[in-house]
């Protein structure tokens, strides 16, 4: 095979491996504690969400499921919204980045929605704390 057959096959098999990371799907990050979840495991969470977020989206007791409305960012130039739900394992949580792009020419717009796993691991550090009982 010559050697510009080759870089066209390697170019080829790095488009393909790009394209297949670009797509693989996203887990939510799990909210760590020992023992069970307490019985007003709900209102903590939604506690925290409240002073953290402002108002929610949705509250949904039954199906413990929490989510904000899109809110600002305070560290990047979009916005943010966060989901925490039960899940098989105990509980998980999302925190959506909406990043607003800005070009050179034309209106700002929103860009492509993606993970934050930055603010999951420090929203989910402070929901562990609020979930873990404290001893008496």
């Amino acid at each position: 095979m010559a050697a510009a057959d080759c870089r066209a096959v390697a170019a080829i098999g790095l488009a393909v491996l790009a394209a297949a990371c670009s797509n693989l799907p996203y887990s939510p990050c799990p909210i760590e504690f020992d023992g069970p979840l307490p019985e007003d495991a709900f209102v903590r969470a939604r506690q925290v969400l409240a002073a953290r977020y402002g108002a929610l989206a949705v509250v949904d007791a039954t199906a413990f499921r929490l989510q904000t409305d899109w809110v600002a960012a305070d560290d990047r130039n979009g916005q943010r919204r966060v989901t925490v739900f039960r899940d098989a394992g105990g509980l998980g949580l999302v925190v959506e980045l909406r990043p607003l792009l800005e070009p050179l020419v034309g209106l700002p717009y929103w860009g492509e929605v993606r993970g934050d796993p930055a603010a999951e691991r420090q929203l989910a550090g402070l929901l562990q704390r609020a979930l873990t009982p404290t001893s008496r």
